[in-house]
């Protein structure tokens, strides 16, 4: 059952998701058993719909992270 009100064409399957978020199906599926991007419904068969306002809100995220990561000056090394 969704989770809340929403447009069902606003659903979007694993492998959709994982073209938004340049992850593979399985990666998607991973952050879903982890809690990081929430399931809107899952089927009687486990397929599990994603809302695409939450994929877009974790791409923007990752985007994010990436940035800063970019930006981070490098470390410094040890000396031997």
């Amino acid at each position: 059952m969704p989770v809340g009100p929403g447009d069902p064409k606003d659903l979007m399957t694993a492998v959709d998701a994982a073209r938004i978020l340049s992850l593979s199906s399985d990666m998607v599926r991973l952050l879903a058993r982890e809690g990081r991007l929430k399931a809107a419904l899952q089927t009687v068969r486990g397929i599990r719909l994603f809302r695409r306002a939450d994929v877009e809100r974790l791409a923007s995220e990752r985007a994010q992270q990436a940035r800063e990561r970019r930006e981070r000056p490098p470390g410094r090394r040890r000396s031997p």
